[in-house]
């Protein structure tokens, strides 16, 4: 399946208009989203209104409902540095399009403590959403596996971990291209099968395991990936410690407690905007 759409390179103001109407009026849902940031969901959504509205709606009440990842979200907090220095999470812009690149970088496991391994990479995420001046037409998301063990297995609430991924394809505003996993260990479909059985066939396809990263090489250009992948654009390394430098003088932001969350005690019981029923929107499969 591949979603595109005429209004992809076009204008939005018009729609980010309608949108922020729509939102006025459903009295659960946050108002402090900026034009930029609505822009960015309705391009994820193909310039589809009624999947953007689905989209935002799964985006706010998810929030709400995923305390253990969005609440208490001091960057400074010494359980979320310990998180942040565990992985390395870095976006490239790639043509018109642009890669995210994740890590856990810790062999020990000592850092790996479950919900806040997925908090950190929220709050990077809302970064990414509220400053990354970029609309991009497609992502690809990497993966390295280097240090990924079958001792993660106990660490982590396998159930928790599939809702959190079906999350992320119906709520946040990526237009999804590629799943890429280098250093893949000789037994990763093990780990694999423990989330697999959660994903929509559309996902599964766009899935490509690599044992090493020169598998990157086939999907992306080589001149555009960082140079621990052979590359020519800056480290992924200093773009991770950047990126954790920015968040850190954005402190105050990340800790809005009520940051685009819904209110679900207003929400009526009867809306269906947030029920995406495995229809998942904006996936462009090649």
């Amino acid at each position: 399946m591949k979603i595109t759409s005429d209004k992809m390179s076009c204008d939005y103001s018009r729609d980010v208009t309608y949108i922020r109407e729509w939102m006025s009026k459903e009295p659960y849902l946050p108002q402090d989203f900026d034009d930029y940031v609505l822009t960015k969901f309705i391009h994820s959504c193909s310039g589809s209104l009624e999947s953007t509205k689905k989209c935002l709606d799964r985006f706010c009440s998810t929030r709400r409902q995923m305390s253990e990842i969005y609440t208490f979200r001091d960057p400074l907090a010494a359980n979320l540095q310990d998180s942040f220095s565990a992985t390395v999470v870095a976006y490239y812009k790639f043509e018109n399009s642009e890669f995210f690149i994740h890590k856990y970088d810790d062999p020990t496991y000592e850092k790996l403590i479950f919900y806040d391994i997925l908090k950190a990479l929220m709050i990077q995420a809302d970064h990414w959403i509220k400053y990354r001046q970029f609309i991009a037409d497609g992502h690809y998301v990497i993966i390295d596996m280097e240090h990924y063990s079958l001792k993660m297995v106990p660490k982590v609430n396998i159930m928790y971990f599939r809702d959190f991924l079906i999350y992320l394809l119906e709520g946040m505003p990526v237009i999804l291209k590629k799943v890429i996993a280098v250093n893949a260990p000789s037994y990763y479909d093990k780990l694999y099968a423990l989330i697999k059985p959660a994903l929509p066939s559309e996902i599964c396809d766009l899935v490509h395991f690599y044992p090493n990263y020169e598998g990157l090489y086939k999907h992306i250009d080589k001149k555009y990936l960082p140079s621990e992948y052979g590359g020519e654009a800056e480290s992924m390394y200093e773009k991770s410690r950047n990126l954790i430098k920015e968040i850190n003088e954005e402190r105050k932001f990340f800790l809005n407690e009520e940051l685009w969350k819904a209110d679900l005690k207003k929400k009526p019981k009867h809306s269906t905007n947030g029920a995406m029923n495995g229809s998942f929107k904006a996936l462009a499969i090649d």
